[in-house]
């Protein structure tokens, strides 16, 4: 019933496209120059969060692109003198491992390469409508992984400056006079592509999932934590080079079974938390779930309230660590851990603060209901008069009992007994989890007695935590860049940091 494509990175690998354009112009017009050598930053609220290398020789344009350090795209594409391409050659893999998927494929006629998470594919959709020389192009993209296509429309503005409307995204590209990008933006996302001529691999170093940065800001340990229950919990522990004892907390991941970084690269919310909360003196305990990952044990069977059990063990586990404060734990918990922190803080008066991000604050049945009203509403395949014989379609489906266990709880009975400071996140264009749930929750603590609760909603953040004005669970897999929103982090960061601190005497 819960549709939970926005919690796992694999379904990217699906719709990873470089795709491509073209219809051929009858006229004779200038064919683009080769554009030299460069690299394409992108940035998301001014946060580096990835970039493409882009090399040309003869007819073969070679990309290589590092997103969120730690997912590599590399590229080799035949490109014929219009600016189509006809041959491709990609392999992904991750910082630190093994080379993953490989595509080879022939392209066929009229095809350019376009990628979403590949900038210089903007590029490149410039170049072809520069040699079809209209007003308006529209440019076909193929996939390199299947026969599947969308379309980009090019508008061309000025000589220089152009609009390219491809997912639901506009660009706004300026290019030299020979045509060559020198930068792009999304304004809807906070996102922009700017072009550099001698910025290093060195300047954006790999970034394996589960090391500690490359800046040496902190040191990451590998942990293994065994529960009550026999299994075996496996994590990375990353701790700040700061006067001890420290501050800690434990991050706790969402419905779908997990691993520690709640998602493979280049998604993934968790490790962002770990590292700006790392970064500004705090130690960060973030764990496998049961039976995934290194962890063992079966997730199949798991409740909410199984993975609130493993909450527990594990901030028992951190009190005992040197170094570490045991009357300074936070918890900081996404979606469905939105709401196992304050089982947790419900039954543990020592936890310090809580962070619930996208976390519900309504019925299971209504959030249900909304999850996939709102997945119905977005398909445009789905006509008006068949959506609500969809939606009630979709609410019959069986349910795992993982699911189940979700759906039983009352997420406002156990907000009521959280007795600790409490910030409640989520972004406005969350599609999974209704807005209302933030301002519920936080009545029910203040209800209570708890004074100290603050709500901060993010506008133009969806329920993935990224930038995202539309907010469906499929529109994010065609961003350029991966990072949860700067503005959102540092909320988080900040607000966590004073409560621990100050709880410390600092």
């Amino acid at each position: 019933m819960i549709r939970t494509a926005w919690i796992t990175i694999i379904l990217v690998l699906s719709v990873w496209n470089l795709q491509a354009a073209a219809q051929q112009s009858a006229g004779t017009t200038p064919l683009s120059p080769t554009c030299a050598s460069g690299a394409f930053l992108v940035f998301e609220s001014g946060k580096l969060a990835g970039v493409d290398w882009v090399e040309a020789h003869g007819n073969q344009i070679h990309t290589h692109t590092v997103l969120t350090e730690s997912r590599i795209i590399d590229a080799t594409i035949d490109v014929r003198p219009d600016q189509t391409a006809s041959h491709s050659s990609v392999t992904l893999s991750a910082a630190g491992g093994e080379p993953g998927m490989s595509s080879t494929r022939e392209l066929g006629e009229g095809a350019i390469y376009w990628s979403d998470m590949i900038p210089s594919s903007v590029a490149q959709a410039v170049a072809r409508a520069r040699v079809l020389n209209q007003p308006s192009s529209n440019i076909p993209g193929a996939s390199l992984y299947t026969d599947t296509r969308a379309e980009i429309v090019v508008d061309r503005i000025d000589p220089t400056d152009w609009v390219l409307t491809v997912h639901n995204k506009r660009y706004h590209v300026l290019t030299d006079e020979h045509g060559c990008m020198l930068s792009a933006i999304l304004p809807d996302y906070g996102v922009t592509i700017e072009r550099r001529t001698n910025f290093s691999p060195e300047q954006y170093p790999l970034w394996p999932p589960y090391a500690a940065p490359q800046d040496g800001a902190y040191r990451a340990a590998d942990v293994s934590i065994r529960v009550p229950r026999g299994h075996v919990l496996a994590g990375t522990l990353t701790t700040p080079a700061v006067r001890k004892p420290m501050p800690a907390a434990v991050l706790i991941t969402g419905l779908s079974p997990s691993e520690r970084n709640g998602g493979q690269p280049p998604w993934m919310p968790l490790r962002d938390l770990a590292d700006a909360l790392t970064r500004a003196g705090i130690a960060v305990l973030r764990v496998d779930d049961r039976g995934i990952g290194k962890s063992t044990g079966d997730h199949t069977p798991s409740t909410t309230l199984d993975e609130a059990d493993d909450v527990q063990t594990e901030v028992a586990w951190l009190r005992t660590q040197p170094g570490i404060d045991p009357k300074r734990i936070a918890l900081v918990g996404y979606s469905e851990g939105g709401l196992i922190a304050p089982i947790v803080a419900s039954r543990d008066p020592k936890i310090a603060a809580i962070v619930t991000l996208a976390g519900p604050g309504v019925s299971g049945s209504e959030l249900a209901h909304y999850q996939i009203e709102q997945a119905v509403l977005h398909d445009p395949s789905i006509v008006p008069g068949d959506r609500e014989k969809e939606i009630a379609k979709q609410l019959a489906e069986p349910l795992s009992p993982r699911e189940r266990s979700f759906l039983a709880l009352d997420p406002i009975e156990f907000a009521a007994r959280v007795k600790c400071p409490a910030l409640i996140i989520q972004g406005a264009n969350d599609l999974h989890v209704p807005l209302r749930s933030t301002e519920r929750l936080a009545a029910a603590m203040r209800a209570n007695g708890n004074a100290d609760v603050t709500v901060r909603i993010f506008p133009g953040v969806s329920h993935s935590l990224l930038p995202d004005p539309l907010g469906p669970s499929s529109g994010w897999v065609y961003l350029p860049g991966f990072l949860t929103s700067p503005p959102l982090l540092d909320a988080m960061k900040q607000w966590t940091a004073e409560k621990l601190h100050a709880a410390g005497g600092h």
